[in-house]
């Protein structure tokens, strides 16, 4: 079970299911220390979450019932140069930025070299903090080990996204592509962040699925930065 999780979608999101104060009441039961609301970026079709609701975000507090809650987003790729859709004035107003691939958001599938491209502008840009489910190349195809020694070089984290490995959804190109990202952590010496990518309480802080395959990737408890709330905060520029 985690004890931080920073990959959360309410109701804002229009796909997931749950409130953010029904997530705060599960993550008081679980035992949980921080959670973090990650609504996906304005630029995603079909989700409430516009830029409105980003620049009032500061109106949610940062602690409820006992749990820390992070104000955070899952801003999209808009284009080739790994430009996303999160102003200037969102940026004030965040805790931390997330950023990844997502269909109808904007940007549309360019081949391996130019989505390789795009990340690695991203991660340059100096706005984002976290890369969503770097693994999942079979949708936007994309040179792993060049976007991870890029992030690591950075300190960017690269996130294992629960919601990719669950039975339901685990892929050989997967468990390679995660293979490859543990390595490049090792090798920088850096950490790499776990998340539900929960879009609904069920789904809250369970790591369960990743138990499985953790001998298999090579993955260790040491690498996980959910286990270091300190080095996660100072990495965030976040006061604990």
């Amino acid at each position: 079970m985690l004890k931080i999780d920073l990959h959360i979608h309410t109701v804002a999101s229009l796909h997931a299911q749950s409130t953010i104060f029904e997530y705060v009441n599960r993550a008081k039961e679980l035992g949980m220390e921080v959670i973090g609301i990650s609504e996906h970026g304005p630029d995603l079709e079909s989700n409430h979450a516009d830029y409105n609701y980003f620049n009032t975000i500061l109106r949610i507090p940062h602690w409820i019932n006992g749990i820390r809650l992070l104000r955070g987003v899952e801003a999209n790729i808009i284009d080739k140069d790994g430009n996303i859709d999160v102003t200037e004035e969102m940026l004030k107003k965040l805790d931390y930025v997330m950023a990844g691939f997502h269909k109808n958001a904007g940007y549309e599938d360019s081949g391996k070299k130019l989505n390789t491209n795009a990340m690695v502008g991203a991660i340059r840009s100096g706005k984002i903090d976290i890369i969503t489910h770097p693994f999942v190349t079979f949708i936007f195809p994309a040179d792993v080990r060049k976007i991870s020694e890029e992030a690591c070089k950075r300190k960017i984290l690269l996130e294992i996204n629960l919601s990719y490995i669950r039975e339901r959804k685990l892929r050989s190109d997967t468990l390679e592509n995660l293979k490859t990202i543990i390595k490049t952590v090792k090798k920088y010496k850096q950490k790499l962040i776990v998340n539900s990518d929960s879009h609904n309480v069920w789904e809250l802080g369970d790591d369960s699925s990743l138990d499985k395959i953790k001998k298999k990737i090579g993955l260790t408890d040491n690498l996980i930065i959910n286990n270091y709330p300190k080095e996660l905060f100072k990495l965030l520029n976040i006061k604990m």
